[in-house]
């Protein structure tokens, strides 16, 4: 009787493992990261680099931003998270990474480092990402950045350019991704019109009337 009973229970914790397997809720996440390939223009690559080196950290984020999950409201009031759509890389180096990229590839100085080193930065474009998000309304769907940028000069800790760039694009389709892509298409954007205006601060620096 004793192995009658015993036969019972294993059959029926294998059972339940099994419809465990069967009914698990569904933990598959999509992931993403903001890319383009950066453009630049004739005029820029007609010019050599400036000779000095900038430092580009990870930005600073709101913490209500600072999570692995895509971000989207409905109002001014309320934050949500879509569980299953996540970025790809932590939170604070989404946007700082693309940054850099671009700095790179607009060889607008002669280095871009993303830490201190031997070799110590003459300048620094420090960025704090105040929005980085989907924004939905009964009528309509945004991707919307909000980031404030400003170009400092180490030697005295002194801010030569800054401006907050909030930006919103609207997006036509539920698919996640197209409010990846129209976000991906707004820090080109903007990072294309904060390389032209560096590229003029630096001519004052280097060059002084």
């Amino acid at each position: 009787m004793h192995k009658i009973v015993s036969t019972i229970f294993v059959l029926m914790a294998i059972g339940v493992s099994f419809t465990g397997c069967f009914f698990s809720p569904q933990t598959d996440y999509r992931y993403f990261v903001l890319d383009y390939v950066p453009e630049t223009s004739k005029a820029r690559l007609a010019k050599a680099p400036w000779p000095t080196t900038v430092l580009v950290r990870n930005f600073s984020m709101g913490e209500s931003y600072l999570r692995s999950e895509l971000v989207y409201r409905t109002s001014a009031h309320e934050l949500r998270y879509h569980s299953r759509d996540r970025w790809a890389v932590r939170p604070e180096h989404v946007v700082s990474d693309m940054v850099c990229k671009h700095l790179v590839e607009a060889k607008i100085f002669r280095a871009v480092q993303t830490q201190y080193n031997e070799n110590k930065p003459a300048y620094e474009l420090r960025g704090h990402v105040n929005s980085l998000e989907e924004y939905i309304t009964q009528s309509t769907r945004f991707a919307h950045l909000d980031l404030r940028l400003d170009f400092v000069r180490l030697s005295d800790n002194k801010v030569l350019w800054g401006q907050e760039l909030d930006v919103r694009r609207e997006v036509v389709g539920e698919d996640r991704v197209l409010v990846v892509r129209a976000l991906s298409s707004l820090l080109e954007a903007s990072m294309d019109r904060t390389i032209g205006t560096i590229d003029s601060v630096m001519q004052q620096e280097v060059l002084p009337p």
